[in-house]
């Protein structure tokens, strides 16, 4: 079709029958989503595959590239895999969200202006998915004329007893599909302990200070790979907005998908995101040490967990200034 950016089927409602056979034959808990493909020379020549680190130098050798971004306009899962994904939990109790916006203040924004408000409102409760942050390594298989066989691998090995495990497989098998046009699956390399420390947060807690000290405080620990590019920027632009709500102390989680930061307001109070795939802020109460113990798949999953979300849309920091204000309050009356 015109618009799709690649000529074969973009994905399954459900995984293929020849790849759940695959996967009936695999005796092992920890799996990786792959597939080998033949691919014409004139196809990689082409560009067809250099989204995902398959592309012909200039002597005719293939060359590859790891660690590759799945296209976000490859399809429905590839888009999610970028910006994330929400499920509305009609089948739950309603929840208490606050939400804050702009308003005109005394019914005339034309001659008074707008400030930022704070309601809370009874809602359905929303599973939070965030962006996965999966990527693509190819490797050459044969390259002993036309075709040439590749193999395509998605970079996260995935839990058959974890409980989200259907889902995470099908988007995994989507996420693939969508780039290569080929989808499968294979044992596992890593071993049960690597993976456990992939998807595991290890937190730790550091006290309030100029944005200089909290800066020097974080870059003590070692570098961790899957930190964003710009952490020290993000971490100062973050620091910086925080320290006007005058935090009690600063957070960071670090795991194997991404390095968390945030800031601590009251004992039931943290605001943190994820620095390399997040594009939302979240504000987290009473449960938060419980929660933020879980894994980075587990982390916003549960409808336990009770937090807001906060987009990063272009006023989001007046939001997230005026929501923490609106809290703080709540809990300076209750003191009373």
């Amino acid at each position: 079709m015109a618009n799709e950016p690649f000529p074969w089927k973009r994905g399954f409602l459900k995984a293929p029958v020849a790849v759940s056979e695959a996967l009936d034959k695999i005796t092992s808990r920890l799996i990786q989503v792959a597939a080998t493909k033949r691919i014409p020379r004139r196809d990689i020549a082409a560009g067809l595959y250099a989204h995902v680190g398959l592309t012909i130098d200039s002597d005719g050798n293939i060359a590859v590239r790891e660690g590759n971004a799945p296209r976000a306009d490859a399809g429905k899962w590839s888009e999610r895999n970028s910006f994330g994904w929400e499920i509305v939990r009609k089948d739950l109790p309603m929840t208490t969200k606050s939400y804050s916006f702009e308003a005109p203040n005394f019914g005339d924004a034309a001659r008074n202006g707008t400030s930022m408000r704070v309601i809370q409102r009874e809602v359905y409760q929303r599973q939070v998915f965030e962006p996965r942050g999966l990527l693509i390594n190819p490797e050459v298989m044969a390259d002993g004329g036309d075709p040439v066989v590749v193999k395509f691998a998605l970079n996260e090995t995935l839990d058959r007893d974890f409980r989200e495990f259907d889902r995470l497989f099908l988007w995994s098998l989507n996420v693939l599909q969508e780039n290569t046009g080929v989808t499968s699956v294979y044992t596992a390399d890593a071993t049960r302990e690597d993976f456990l420390g992939s998807i595991t947060l290890s937190w730790e807690v550091f006290p309030p200070g100029t944005v200089e000290e909290v800066i020097s405080q974080l870059s003590k620990a070692p570098p961790i790979s899957s930190n964003a590019p710009d952490f020290e920027q993000h971490v100062r632009d973050r620091v910086t907005l925080f320290e006007k709500l005058k935090p009690i102390g600063y957070l960071r989680g670090q795991g194997g998908f991404g390095s968390y930061f945030g800031a601590q307001f009251a004992n039931d109070l943290v605001v943190f995101e994820n620095l390399r795939y997040g594009n939302a802020i979240y504000v987290l109460y009473e449960n938060w040490e419980d929660v933020s113990k879980r894994s980075r798949l587990d982390l916003l999953r549960d409808n336990d967990a009770q937090f807001d979300r906060i987009p990063h849309v272009a006023d989001w920091q007046d939001r997230l200034r005026e929501l923490i204000k609106f809290q703080l309050q709540q809990r300076r009356r209750r003191r009373r």
